[in-house]
């Protein structure tokens, strides 16, 4: 990747990074690989202004430009839409939620969760926590435990935010996260799923982080993606 080009300014930079990029976390946690924070300046994160990357993050989604979430490594990150049905392939279970809580995988909190969220796509946070009975203190980790079980496998993704506004209709408090599931996403922005069977979808991930990506980066994602 060319460090010349590794700047985002503007939504239309982040834009062209996420698709030159591919998979773009929030924070630097992946070695030597660009993240939106190492990309962007300090000063211009949680201004509100349209040059903050902390709205850009919600605003990629609802676009349909890349998928967000807390896909591996429980760290958010943003996965151009293109790239995502190859990831999602290789991230989600064959088994439905209802089945993978038989066999004990998955738990009540996150079949709830995952239900809700089916029931009503681009559900806010507050609300899912009410539909779900998860709204007290003591049930909050059990809560964001069953989000990033549910994101890790695809099953959902973060859809972007909604503004808390009180009767008045004036923004009142902090924007709320929603979320709705990959495949509602998928459809939403008319991104084709990709069905292929493992070993090919490994190969072809194989192929782009040989091709894109740093020696460190490709050895981490390796591990990651079990390649």
């Amino acid at each position: 990747m060319n460090e010349i080009t590794m700047k985002a300014d503007t939504y239309e930079d982040v834009k062209r990074l996420v698709i030159e990029i591919g998979i773009l976390p929030l924070s630097s946690f992946i070695p030597e690989h660009p993240s939106l924070e190492s990309l962007t300046v300090h000063e211009q994160w949680h201004t509100g202004l349209e040059t903050d990357p902390w709205l850009w993050r919600d605003r990629l989604p609802g676009d349909g430009l890349a998928a967000y979430g807390r896909f591996f490594a429980k760290k958010p990150l943003l996965i151009d839409s293109e790239l995502f049905p190859l990831i999602k392939n290789l991230l989600e279970d064959p088994y439905t939620v209802d089945e993978r809580y038989s066999d004990g995988e998955l738990s009540k909190a996150a079949v709830d969760v995952y239900h809700a969220i089916a029931g009503n796509e681009g559900i806010d946070v507050k609300a899912l926590r009410s539909a779900t009975d998860l709204k007290s203190k003591e049930s909050k980790a059990e809560f964001d435990r069953a989000l990033i079980d549910l994101q890790s496998k695809a099953d959902i993704v973060i859809a972007g935010i909604t503004e808390r506004l009180n009767a008045n209709g004036t923004k009142n408090g902090w924007n709320g996260t929603c979320y709705m599931t990959a495949s509602h996403w998928l459809e939403l922005h008319g991104i084709a799923k990709n069905e292929l069977p493992t070993p090919e979808a490994k190969a072809q991930l194989r192929a782009l982080l040989k091709e894109k990506y740093s020696e460190a980066a490709g050895k981490y994602l390796t591990k990651i993606f079990k390649l």
